[in-house]
């Protein structure tokens, strides 16, 4: 296992020592719980882009799956049929990430989800984006992210919805716009082991089965000296087939709501307070019934009423951001607020209340690097590609 690294070694101005060592194989780990005819889709893009690899190189494909009955025959018959080697998991994403690695035969590691797929020269360009070995930091690149873009979000009425969100999705647009990344969301990022070996890999004692454990390990890599960066031309496409109500956005939010806690317990020196809505609305509600009679009427009304007010406030600055009618626009708002409540939910029950008033800051601008101009323009336009719509960005949050 390396050692941990200086906070910044010297940038290219100074001297590099060794000759870079082009990669040849990479090995790409796929968590999944159920959804076949999803993995099987991926899988088969996965096989298409291996084929494109030039010659001399090698690509693996291992999925981590916890499974059950139907779902779990139909993956183990997916990878059977795609080459892929299939591996039985623990529940959470990050042990399953772990597993998949452990059982890597390259120096590096492509981890995507599920219900992605992957580009035609997705493998490629991550092969040729690891052979800088130097971020413009001067760090050593330990990981490279490209874009996840979401198909066909104008004609799915819930992700037409969330793409007003302000919680939602900027994450995974990060790689178009900036050439080194404090973390990156897993849906699409590759990895050398040798970082990941570094580190001691992802955390696999979230508070959830899915959520914080990116951001951690983005986090803790960035903390040990290595670099993320951003590479706009290895994509993924994200399938919108999974999610196609709002009440699945609202349960996904609900449960990174939750993750925020996680993520403010593992690394407490970025977690700042935040004015919660619904923390706000909680306090105002446990004081009034402590009130006798008409007082607690009273205080129970102004509390209802301060707290629809500022949820007309939120959908109004979503409506006037993002040009939606105030019908989206409410909508969209009710899913931020289910990240909220799921902050104020894991907080009580890690009897921590105080947490409830506090955010993780994802977005800490002096740890992105802007991309030069020439490399934010998308591989793949989509509507969900824009650039994050403008207002405090570290309100934002991948689903």
């Amino acid at each position: 296992m390396a050692s941990h690294l200086p906070d910044r070694l010297p940038g290219p101005e100074g001297p590099v020592t060794g000759e870079p060592r082009p990669l040849r194989g990479i090995s790409v780990v796929v968590p999944t719980l159920g959804h076949p005819e999803s993995v099987r889709r991926l899988l088969e893009s996965l096989r298409t882009a291996a084929g494109l690899l030039p010659e001399g190189h090698d690509a693996e494909v291992i999925v981590v799956d916890d499974s059950s009955d139907q779902d779990l025959r139909g993956i183990r018959q997916a990878c059977a049929e795609t080459g892929a080697s299939y591996v039985r998991g623990p529940r959470r994403v990050g042990a399953k990430r772990n597993l998949g690695a452990a059982r890597a035969k390259h120096p590096l590691v492509l981890f995507i989800d599920s219900d992605c797929v992957a580009t035609p020269s997705l493998l490629l360009e991550h092969l040729r984006a690891h052979n800088e070995e130097q971020a413009p930091s001067g760090r050593p690149v330990a990981a490279v992210a490209g874009p996840t873009v979401v198909e066909g979000v104008d004609e799915a009425a819930a992700w037409r919805t969330v793409k007003d969100s302000v919680v939602v999705n900027a994450p995974w647009n990060w790689p178009q716009h900036y050439r080194e990344l404090w973390w990156a969301a897993t849906s699409n990022l590759s990895v050398r082991t040798e970082a990941l070996d570094d580190i001691g890999g992802f955390d696999e004692l979230t508070y959830t089965v899915v959520g914080g454990e990116d951001v951690d390990l983005g986090v803790r890599l960035h903390e040990a000296g290595w670099a993320t960066v951003g590479h706009p031309s290895a994509v993924v496409r994200h399938a919108t087939d999974g999610i196609d109500r709002l009440g699945q956005f609202r349960r996904k939010l609900f449960l990174y709501g939750r993750a925020c806690v996680y993520n403010c317990v593992r690394q407490p020196q970025f977690a700042r307070w935040w004015p919660n809505p619904v923390t706000a609305a909680a306090l105002g509600a446990g004081a009034a019934v402590l009130l006798p009679g008409r007082s607690r009427t009273a205080a129970l009304a102004t509390t209802a009423a301060g707290t629809a007010a500022w949820y007309a406030a939120d959908t109004r600055r979503t409506a006037r951001r993002s040009g939606a009618g105030w019908r989206s626009a409410a909508a969209a708002t009710s899913v931020d607020w289910s990240y909220h409540l799921g902050i104020v939910r894991e907080a009580l029950r890690r009897g921590r209340p105080l947490l409830a008033a506090k955010r993780f800051d994802y977005f800490r601008a002096d740890r992105f690097a802007p991309a030069p101009p020439a490399s934010t323009t998308p591989s793949a336009p989509s509507a969900a590609d824009a650039p994050a719509p403008a207002g405090p960005a570290e309100e934002r949050k991948t689903v």
